[in-house]
Order: structure tokens, then sequence, then C-alpha cells
């Protein structure tokens, strides 16, 4: 029969006594025939090894899922990759507005803001009204 202990050592550290880490041990006991000790380790060890081999195996239900062949589609016959394409190439232009803006709220804001900071900046640095007019709207459009 299998017994489990806790083996543990004691450390003196600085005049006091305290223990260290404690780690399992398994004993047999000694009285026990030795063959009835190896049938006990052989038992846990294929007990052990089923269920690893087991937990390591797909399910029957998913194993058969799997054996689904691919199908190829071809785009040209396709109804959903033509209506993909199709939406694709309404929204082309409008998709490319957007990630202008996106590239110039991202970029251009700080410069921007610097610019349009004041009156003075813009007059010294030679920004027409106009100019700074539409930096203010474009600020205030894109906050």
């Amino acid at each position: 029969m299998l017994h489990h202990r806790q083996a543990s050592t004691s450390v003196v550290q600085r005049g006091q006594s305290r223990r260290a880490a404690v780690a399992p041990m398994c004993t047999l006991r000694v009285n026990e025939p030795v063959p009835v000790q190896q049938r006990l380790l052989s038992a846990g060890i294929a007990a052990a090894t089923s269920l690893v081999l087991l937990a390591s195996f797909p399910l029957a239900s998913s194993a058969a899922r799997l054996e689904l062949p691919n199908k190829e589609v071809d785009d040209a016959t396709s109804p959903f990759v033509q209506e993909l394409l199709k939406r694709s190439n309404e929204n082309r232009e409008r998709y490319q507005k957007e990630r202008l803006q996106d590239y110039y709220r991202r970029n251009f804001k700080e410069y921007f803001e610097f610019e349009g900071s004041t009156a003075k900046v813009g007059k010294a640095r030679g920004l027409s009204p106009e100019t700074q007019q539409a930096i203010a709207k474009w600020l205030e459009e894109n906050k």
C-alpha cells in the first residue's frame, strides 16, 4: 500500500529554527511483499498513461466534423463573394477619404493647434486670416 508523507528539513538561520521547503515523498510499507508493491506501481503507471493518452485524443464527435472535405468556392460564381466585391467597390472612395482624414487628424493636429493657437503666431508665420479661419474650423471639426 502506498503512503504519502511530507518530508521537511529544519534550517537554522540567525539562531532561529524554521522549516524549509516541504516536498511530498511516496513510501511503501516495508512488511508488504515485493510483488504487491510492483503490482501497485505498475497499476499506477498504467492508469496515469491511459489518462494522458485519453486526454490527448479528440472526442469522436469532433473528429467526425474534421473529416468533412473543404469545398473550393469559385469567386466568379459565388453570390456571397460577388456581394462583398460589389459593396467594396461602392464604398471605395468613402473608405479612401476616411483613411486620408484619419491620417491628417493623427499627423497634423498638433501642427494646426500650434499654427492656429493665436493670431500673433499666424501673423508671424505669414498666414492669411482666411487660412487661420480654415485652421480654426478644421480644429473644431477634428477635436
